[in-house]
């Protein structure tokens, strides 16, 4: 039976203060999302994810990936600010021409 090697406390206070740096992250993004600006561009992501559901639907794929290239855009933008912008599957191959 191997035996698991011991921390040193350095290596605890670092991982601890990893850890502690996440927690303000996470506030502080959690914060951001309280802003009316950041609110409305949740809800336009959200819009957008309907949009290209819906041109999916349509059979309209020119449509679909404009409305990706936009929902790509402002969901790196929500990333650079610290906001999870919600999940979702964007189109697969290239883009028609």
């Amino acid at each position: 039976m191997t035996r698991k090697p011991h921390r040193t406390p350095e290596q605890i206070i670092a991982d601890l203060e990893s850890k502690i740096k996440d927690v303000k992250q996470r506030a502080a993004a959690k914060e951001s999302k309280k802003t009316a600006s950041v609110k409305r561009a949740l809800t336009a992501v959200r819009a957008l994810d309907r949009g290209m559901d819906q041109a999916k639907e349509d059979g309209e794929p020119h449509l679909r990936h404009a409305f990706a290239e936009a929902r790509k855009i402002l969901a790196n933008q929500l990333g650079t600010m610290g906001v999870k912008a919600p999940g979702k599957r964007m189109p697969r191959g290239p883009k028609p021409s």
